[in-house]
Order: structure tokens, then C-alpha cells, then sequence
């Protein structure tokens, strides 16, 4: 497509919470791209400041009042009013011609409800299908496969467990913005001690926040850092009671992890299978980048970045002896350890940004 027909074509991205989680950091990332290759680009998002989302340049932002509360009630109400404002939003341009609805995630059905109910091209970019399913995502994946025209899946795991044609289904997997990979790539990982073990999440029991702490707990003799996407009060809610090991720390979400990579020997992702399958897995592909070996679990669509004993391993987070087993495996071998860091560097080269941005690029031009 012409570059001065791209430039005519706005692209209306809505997604439900700008924060420090995976698919807001993918998303800003392809919002960069697409600029950079002419499109005009809207965001509606719950807010312009203190997320992956915020200060994005060439872009025209739109907030939505959305955000968790402590108290659920209040967290449901504002979800629902963010709909009817997605609803509204999307009616207003039932009329307006090179148009097209970008939905990140399946929540912010709303928007394409009303796109959908105005006869305009939807795209969705999936990053996850919930284990256990309520109400609300039923909805989200019944309005989602009435309207969609094309569906964008971040893994093959994602993009096999949707029942939809498959004409419309694409599989686009992530990559790591190229300022983030060029600082990843200059780090030389050491092998020393006290080994560090690290693990980025959101403030939620499936991720296994609690089996992190655990064995913080049986392995004093490792240092233990636990980044949550959540404020400190919540952080402070969740552990309360307990004591927190002399060995583990802990602290609140930021957009500048490299402060955290530059000084872990081995990165966890540790989401109970049975509650939750990671669909992909933003900070292991981050640690691959830095060269540090991961371990991940042996479901969902994150598994596939992991080659187990190439470039890390793959163990289900309840087994807690193979776990422990492969930890001390890995900080009593040097030579398997910079082998593991050597080929978690060649893995991460294989999630090309130029290719996730063309992808995309292409499956807007041809929705035009």
C-alpha cells in the first residue's frame, strides 16, 4: 500500500488497562511500528501516564476511566461502564470511512460491538483464552468470534484453542522492541555467586507468587527478587502475616526492568497450569534476550520459546522436587549454565520485531 494511503487510514486501538503487563508492552511496541510506517493511530486506554502504554509519540490518546479496586463490586462496575464508553466510542464512526478497530486482548468488547453493529473492519490481537472462564469472557469470546474479521494469536497454543475459520486466524508471534533488545544484548551474563533467581508477574495467586516465596524459604543460600505489577499497598495486603525470608525482595512494577536482568542469574515464570496457561510470556523472552536461563511451565503457549536443557527448562510449578532439582542443577554446573545462557541469547534473535511489525502492517492493509 502507498505510504500516502497509509497515512489516510486511522487505526482505532482500544485496550482495557495501561500497565506494565505483557500484552500493553507488546502493544506499545506494535503502536510504534505502525507509526513509523504511516498509519494514523488512536488509543483509548484507562490511562496516559505510569503504563507500557504512556508517552507514546504520534499517537492520540482517548482515556478511559478504568482501573482494579481492592473491592470487586467496583472493579465490575467500572468494567461495564468502560464498555458502554467502548460501545458509544465505536458507534460515533459508523461514517467515517478508512477506519479501522484494533482490539488488544478480548476484554474491551465493547468497542467491537459497536464497530461490529456499524459494519467496520475489526482486527484482534489475542493474548490469552482463560482456563476458567466467567461470565465476562464468554461474552468477550462470543462478540469476538461474531465480529472479528481477522484475529491476530501470539503463540500456536493461543491459536489452537480458538474455534474460529481458520481464514481469519493469524499467527503473529511476539517480539522485544529493538531499543530493549540492542541494551539486553550488550550484557555478558556471569555465572557467580550469590545466584540470583527472578521473577516478574502480576499481583495474582496462578502465577505462583506463592510458590516463589516458598522456596525463598527452603534456599537461603540464593537471593530471591520478585517484581509485581501492583502498587505497594496491594503487595503489602497480599503478604500480610507473613514473614518475608532475609533472601527474597520485593518490589512494585516499572517500566525499566534491565535493572532487574542485569543481576539475575536465572529468570521463573511460575503460573500454575491448572489455574492459568500462559499464552506467551513477555519477561522469558526478555531474560532469553539477556542470555539467562529460564524455567517455564510445561503447558500453555509459553513452553514453546523453551527448549528444555538448550536454553533453559520446563517444569510444572506444583512438582516442587523437580524444581529445586533443577535449580541447584543449574548453579552447580558452570560450563551447562553459560551453554544454556549461549543458546537462550539464539532463541531470542529468533522473534524478529521487523517480522511482527510487517505481519501486523500487512493485516491492516488488507482489512482496508
Amino acid at each position: 500500500m502507498p505510504s500516502d494511503r497509509k497515512t489516510s487510514v486511522r487505526v482505532l486501538i482500544f485496550h482495557m488497562l495501561n500497565d506494565y503487563s505483557g500484552s500493553p508492552k507488546i502493544l506499545a511496541s506494535v503502536i510504534k511500528g505502525l507509526v513509523n510506517n504511516g498509519f494514523k493511530v488512536d488509543l483509548y486506554t484507562s490511562r496516559v501516564d505510569g503504563g507500557c502504554l504512556s508517552a507514546l509519540r504520534g499517537v492520540t490518546y482517548h482515556r478511559i476511566f478504568y482501573k482494579f479496586s481492592q473491592i470487586r463490586l467496583f472493579t465490575f462496575i467500572g468494567f461495564l461502564l468502560a464498555q458502554i464508553r467502548y460501545l458509544f466510542v465505536a458507534l460515533g464512526f459508523k461514517n467515517e470511512k478508512n477506519v479501522i478497530f484494533y482490539i488488544n486482548t478480548i476484554m474491551p468488547f465493547g468497542a467491537a460491538l459497536g464497530a461490529g453493529l456499524s459494519g467496520k473492519k475489526i482486527i484482534y490481537h489475542v493474548h490469552e483464552n482463560p482456563v476458567r472462564k466467567n461470565f465476562i469472557h464468554r461474552i468477550a469470546q462470543l462478540v469476538l468470534t461474531r465480529y472479528a474479521g481477522k484475529v491476530v494469536f501470539v503463540s500456536k497454543y493461543l491459536f489452537n484453542t480458538y474455534d474460529i475459520d481458520e481464514n481469519r486466524k493469524k499467527l503473529v508471534y511476539n517480539s522485544l522492541d529493538p531499543e530493549f533488545s540492542a541494551i539486553a544484548g550488550n550484557h555478558e551474563p556471569l555465572y557467580r555467586k550469590p545466584f540470583t533467581i527472578l521473577m516478574i508477574c502480576s499481583l495474582k495467586k496462578y502465577k505462583g507468587i506463592d510458590i516463589f516465596y516458598q522456596l525463598a524459604c527452603e534456599m537461603p543460600e540464593y537471593r530471591f527478587v520478585l517484581v509485581l505489577n501492583a502498587v505497594e499497598s496491594e503487595i503489602n495486603a497480599y503478604f500480610a502475616g507473613r514473614s518475608i525470608p532475609g533472601n527474597m525482595r520485593l518490589f512494585t512494577g516499572t517500566a525499566d526492568l534491565h535493572k532487574f536482568y542485569v543481576s539475575a542469574s536465572l529468570v521463573v515464570n511460575l503460573t500454575i497450569p491448572g489455574l492459568c496457561r500462559e499464552s506467551f510470556g513477555m519477561t522469558v523472552l526478555e531474560a532469553l534476550a539477556y542470555g539467562i536461563p529460564v524455567i517455564v511451565p510445561s503447558a500453555g503457549g509459553i513452553k514453546e520459546m523453551v527448549e528444555d536443557g538448550i536454553n533453559g527448562y520446563k517444569v510444572d510449578p506444583l512438582d516442587r522436587k523437580q524444581l529445586v532439582s533443577r535449580i541447584h542443577g543449574l548453579f552447580s554446573d558452570e560450563g551447562k549454565y553459560y551453554q544454556l545462557s549461549l543458546n537462550a541469547r539464539k532463541t531470542a534473535g529468533e522473534y524478529s520485531y521487523q517480522k511482527m511489525i510487517q505481519s501486523i502492517s500487512d493485516i491492516i492493509t488488507d482489512e482496508i
